[in-house]
């Protein structure tokens, strides 16, 4: 097994990190290699959503140099920070890579001075809402997304 190293990057993530989230977003979610979920059709997607916040926070987890997991962050907004996106990679789960991730963001936004981290999940990712209300998360609220689907808004005040 080899050994994972963890590192964190602030500000506009370069191409070469945004292809290699990309990449593994497509495992992820096992996508076929189409033109529109290509690893860079999910670079560009990750690019759009997070590159023109104020701040950006990215952890990742690499094994042998490859990604095998992230968590990625991004805020306008002094006091909230949203945690975006991340995953781990299925054959590295297991290892703690995710809670370690979610240390590393946490960390991070206490010292930025933020006063909450917030996520979304739909209301079915029964694995996503456990692992956040252990983390001490708590439903902050709901709303339909695109008028049709459950989304559950989750907040960790950090003070």
């Amino acid at each position: 097994m080899s050994l994972i190293e963890y590192r964190e990057v602030e500000g506009p993530i370069d191409r070469d990190l945004l292809l290699a989230i990309g990449s593994l977003e497509r495992k992820l979610v096992g996508a076929a290699d189409t033109a529109e979920f290509s690893i860079e059709s999910c670079a560009d997607q990750i690019q759009l959503a997070v590159n023109n916040h104020r701040w950006i926070h990215l952890a990742l987890a690499t094994m042998g140099g490859e990604v095998v997991g992230y968590k990625l962050g991004r805020s306008n907004d002094p006091r909230t920070f949203e945690s975006w996106g991340g995953g781990v990679r299925r054959d590295a789960r297991r290892q703690g890579i995710a809670s370690a991730l979610a240390r590393l963001q946490e960390l991070w936004c206490r010292a930025q001075g933020f006063q909450f981290i917030q996520t979304e999940t739909a209301h079915d990712n029964l694995a996503m809402l456990a692992v956040n209300l252990k983390q001490g998360f708590f439903v902050a609220g709901t709303y339909l997304d695109r008028g049709a689907h459950l989304k559950v808004i989750l907040q960790k005040p950090l003070n």
